[in-house]
């Protein structure tokens, strides 16, 4: 144990870090002195939660409670607590002070579009079969809700708690990070694993979880994952682990030469969701955002105008699917 600048930390031997780091500088980015009051507060009220804090990575740089919870006079969810002005609710667009690249790929990909399917077509049979229980408790714990305030700044119970993947949060930003880094540990390890993916991709109308435990990789997987290094920094496939992949391996994660992105549905190449599959090239805009062009529509290029942004890069659904391969060529080689 050591101590800094009053923050008692729990350090532990990660090895080398290789893997990007959040911008800025502690004491001036990060670890908000105001904070201390808080965590002292925590450690005596809260030994859980302060526990599980103290433990990860936000607690050993000295991340502190003030850093993720303060809010500012223009935020409708901020209240008075303790004499500080704060939050409950820490989005995307919080996380994104430190974290701004993997904001960036997550605003724009298909997982913080997810709240957009309540009180679509898409999900009539939620809706209309199954009623407003079955939609609290089941669509928007992993799609998201829109998060309603009271005159309180404090969020309605109506729609809160949720950590739903495509919340949309009173600040306009969409989902949560702690849909797969639970909180207050922020685990990478977690978010790793394929039980997490697997709490919302599952049953079916998306059995992508018992599709892949009863593969071949989710078979390994489960009898090797005391060999899968899931804490390591950069956890590159074939170098940092090789006895399984897992979802984020595939869809997320570095390996075969592809960069980590928080971008999960970048290197799918296909969608499952009409009745005959099809290819879909991807369009992103200069606005952040994204979207599939199926195989066969016109395609727009570089600089050309679309939905009130300008296209940035394209990528065809076969470019799309060297990603995906380039990852496999980490522990597999072409067929002879």
């Amino acid at each position: 144990m050591v101590l800094l600048d009053g923050a008692t930390l729990l350090l532990r031997e990660t090895g080398e870090a290789n893997a990007a780091r959040p911008a800025g500088t502690y004491g001036t980015d990060w670890g908000n002195p105001d904070g201390e009051e808080c965590v002292q507060c925590h450690r005596k009220h809260s030994p859980g939660l302060y526990q599980e804090w103290n433990q990860s990575m936000h607690g050993q740089r000295g991340v502190n409670c003030l850093d993720c919870h303060k809010a500012d006079g223009k935020d409708k969810d901020g209240f008075r607590h303790k004499g500080q002005l704060i939050s409950i609710i820490v989005t995307p667009k919080d996380c994104a002070r430190c974290h701004t690249t993997e904001f960036q790929e997550m605003d724009g990909s298909h997982h913080s579009k997810a709240g957009d399917i309540l009180a679509s077509f898409d999900n009539l049979l939620g809706e209309v079969v199954g009623g407003p229980e079955a939609v609290n408790a089941g669509c928007k714990q992993c799609h998201g809700s829109t998060i309603e305030i009271g005159e309180d700044g404090k969020p309605l119970p109506t729609t809160w708690p949720n950590t739903g993947i495509g919340r949309i949060n009173p600040d306009g930003s969409r989902g949560s990070c702690s849909a797969c880094h639970g909180r207050h540990r922020f685990s990478k390890a977690q978010a790793r694993t394929p039980d997490t993916c697997g709490k919302c991709h599952v049953g079916p109308d998306h059995p992508q979880i018992e599709v892949y435990n009863e593969s071949k990789h989710g078979i390994i997987y489960h009898a090797k994952t005391t060999e899968m290094n899931l804490e390591s920094d950069k956890w590159e496939a074939g170098v940092d682990y090789s006895a399984a992949p897992t979802c984020a391996t595939c869809h997320m994660s570095a390996g075969g030469g592809e960069k980590p992105t928080h971008n999960v549905g970048e290197r799918i190449s296909w969608t499952l969701r009409p009745p005959i599959s099809v290819k879909n090239n991807l369009v992103k805009l200069k606005d952040g955002s994204e979207f599939d062009v199926p195989e066969g529509q016109p395609l727009p290029k570089v600089g050309d105008k679309a939905k009130k942004s300008e296209v940035v890069e394209v990528l065809t659904w076969k470019e799309r699917r060297l990603k995906m391969q380039n990852v496999c060529t980490a522990c597999h080689t072409d067929s002879v």
